[in-house]
């Protein structure tokens, strides 16, 4: 039998159970400790990295050096020369003698590399000042005054400082000084120089009392100690009049004042005088008007005149004694002069002196002295002058009061000029006339109505319409254009194409220039209304315009110059025969020698010298444009025409109108828009 046949035939038996867990807890015990050891190797090697990566360089140091430096805040590794830091808020503390310690709070930031420099403040110093001054020493440091002791001064901040010492009777010193700090002690030696001068005084007698500013300084002979500059000083003696004398002194330039004389008192005389105000002359010596208290010289007899106009002088003869009052009263006798008051009107009042007398017509006896008068009267100006009546003489004194309004008229000028340069006259008038043209009149045209006017109220007209170079300087673009190659656009030819807008515009400018209240009110480039009261310069009423033009001596014109055609020599610019190249219609015998508009001024000025209201450019007027119907018997009193309307009125012929009907002064028309034979001239109300 085989082996394994043997084998086989052996019994089975069980072998003991263990259980596999435990097999592999063991396993585990074997194998987890230097793995755990591995773990925490490798975590804090990446911590290492970790800290290393995120880290920034950072080199620090301190002004001055220093090696012991402390910092607080997250983790950090010193180097040699730097810093590993995480960003981030850190503070750091250091020490140094003589410094005040480094407490400082800084960031690290994302830059990689960094420089931080902390600068240590040095602890404040002393100052010991050596000068020839050791009372009274007054220092301040960069203007802040400092105590000082046995010349010592503490607590000085280090660095550049402003140093100033005074002391009495001497001058200010000023210097800079550098401060090292760090708790040293420095010194400054410095002299400051005195102020004053040693001044020797005698005077005449001896014994006298000096005084500076009212404190007693000295008395003569000695030798005072005074400060620069001019210097006031009085001498006092009893029994001697007081005295002063002004001294100029120079610091540190001793001199000797000039013997000084005392006079002995005076005597006073002192005065009363009936009627008070009387002139006093004693001796040579004029000493003013009673009542009066004056020293004089003593002890001399000496002549006392009195005197006073309009009464007697008188003489007298009086000595008075040295250091005594002498009291004296007088009375004066008037002397008496006639004068005869002849006054218009005879019921005005009079004064003299301000005294009331009554009323003015009549004659008074006054003292013979320059007199003050005064005559008023209701609804007069008052008359104020000064007389002398003379006695043994009639006199008489004529005076005419002027009424308020004759006075007003003579202050307000004739002729006034305006900003721009143009003259306006004044007409102050009270005429009734009749505007329009009769029916019959050849070339009369529907809208020439005939109205009854009255005008009361005293304007300024202009002699010349407006130029050119006066509208520019309102409106420096403004081109008056030309006609068929003939310019309108010469500085002294009437400006034209403006609208009558325009023309209201120039007024308001023109019043504000001239510091005016402006007569129109002007919104958007529309009218919106007019203060025609107002003293600003506006255009001329149709009315003023038509009494202007046409009245002369209780007539009115029908032409500028004369009652029929054809026009005088050089009445005006015209269409004529110069003007036919370009014009229809013109005056076959008449020659102005102009094809469009003349400059102002260029022919005769009318019998109100005007120039221009006929011919040369149409006018503008302020009034809105109406037609009225029928002859009204009502006078107008200083019409405006109405207060609205389409159309303003156009008065006046021009270079382009040769027609019976234009040439006529009566001719009227309308418009409102640009024209280039339209111009304008200006007015206003007295101020």
């Amino acid at each position: 039998m085989s082996e394994s046949s043997t084998n086989d035939n052996k019994p089975i038996t069980a072998t003991a159970f263990v259980p596999s867990s435990v097999e592999q807890g063991v396993l585990k015990k074997q194998t987890r400790l230097p793995g755990y050891l591995a773990a925490i190797i490798l975590l804090i090697s990446a911590l290492i990295m970790w800290f290393l990566f995120s880290s920034k360089s950072v080199v620090i140091t301190t002004v001055p050096i220093v090696n012991d430096v402390e910092i607080k805040g997250t983790v950090h590794i010193k180097l040699d020369d730097h810093l590993l830091m995480r960003t981030g808020q850190y503070q750091l503390l250091a020490e140094l003698d003589g410094f005040y310690d480094l407490s400082q709070t800084f960031y690290v930031t994302e830059e990689q590399n960094q420089q931080l420099q902390f600068t240590f403040i040095p602890l404040p110093g002393e100052l010991q000042i050596l000068t020839n001054v050791t009372n009274e020493l007054v220092v301040k440091i960069d203007g802040e005054l400092r105590d000082v002791k046995n010349g010592l001064i503490k607590h000085i901040s280090a660095g550049e400082h402003q140093i100033s010492l005074t002391a009495k009777d001497h001058f200010e010193h000023k210097q800079s000084i550098n401060i090292l700090g760090k708790r040293q002690r420095q010194q400054l030696a410095l002299s400051l120089k005195p102020a004053w001068a040693n001044i020797e005084i005698t005077s005449s007698p001896s014994d006298v009392k000096i005084f500076l500013k009212g404190e007693l300084i000295g008395i003569t002979p000695t030798t005072v100690k005074l400060l620069e500059g001019d210097q006031s000083i009085i001498f006092k003696k009893q029994g001697y009049q007081q005295t002063s004398r002004k001294i100029t002194v120079l610091a540190e330039q001793d001199k000797s004042l000039p013997r000084v004389p005392l006079f002995m008192l005076q005597g006073q005389l002192a005065i009363t005088s009936q009627p008070s105000g009387v002139s006093v002359t004693y001796g040579e010596q004029y000493l003013g008007t009673t009542p009066l208290s004056v020293a004089v010289s003593p002890n001399k007899k000496q002549p006392l005149l009195l005197f006073k106009d309009g009464y007697q002088s008188q003489t007298h003869h009086l000595l008075v004694e040295s250091g005594q009052t002498k009291n004296k009263q007088f009375a004066l006798k008037s002397i008496i002069a006639q004068v005869n008051f002849q006054v218009t009107p005879n019921d005005a009042l009079l004064y003299v002196e301000g005294r009331l007398m009554g009323r003015a017509n009549k004659p008074l006896s006054l003292p013979s002295k320059q007199q003050h008068i005064r005559i008023e009267k209701e609804g007069y100006v008052v008359y104020q002058t000064s007389i002398l009546p003379t006695p043994n003489a009639e006199q008489v004194f004529t005076v005419k009061l002027k009424t308020l309004e004759q006075a007003k008229w003579e202050n307000i000028k004739t002729i006034i000029t305006t900003a721009t340069g143009s003259k306006l006259k004044l007409f102050k008038i009270n005429d009734s006339f009749e505007t329009g043209a009769s029916r019959r009149e050849q070339g009369r045209r529907a809208n020439e109505i005939k109205r009854n006017i009255h005008l009361a109220k005293p304007f300024y007209l202009g002699l010349m319409e407006i130029t050119n170079k006066e509208f520019k300087q309102f409106l420096q673009a403004h081109s008056s254009g030309h006609v068929k190659g003939n310019s309108l656009n010469g500085s002294n030819q009437p400006v034209v194409n403006i609208s009558w807008i325009q023309a209201a515009l120039f007024c308001n400018w023109l019043s504000e220039k001239d510091n005016l209240v402006p007569v129109y009110n002007i919104e958007n480039n529309k009218l919106v209304g007019f203060e025609l009261e107002q003293e600003g310069y506006r255009l001329p009423t149709e009315a003023e315009w038509t009494w202007a033009s046409r009245y002369n001596n209780g007539n009115m014109l029908k032409y500028s110059w004369g009652p029929s055609l054809p026009p005088s020599k050089n009445a005006g610019n015209f269409a004529d025969i110069s003007g036919a190249p370009i014009l229809g219609t013109i005056i076959p015998r008449y020659n102005d020698k102009y094809i469009t508009s003349a400059p102002v001024g260029s022919f005769v000025n009318n019998n109100k010298g005007l120039f221009d209201l006929a011919g040369n450019v149409a006018e503008w007027q302020h009034d809105f444009y109406e037609i009225n119907t029928g002859l009204s018997l009502t006078v107008e009193q200083n019409p405006s025409g109405p207060l609205t309307g389409d159309y303003h009125v156009i008065r006046g012929s021009s270079w382009a109108h040769g027609s019976r009907t234009t040439l006529r002064l009566s001719y009227r028309d309308y418009g409102n828009d640009k024209r280039n034979d339209v111009g304008f001239r200006i007015a206003r109300y007295v101020k």
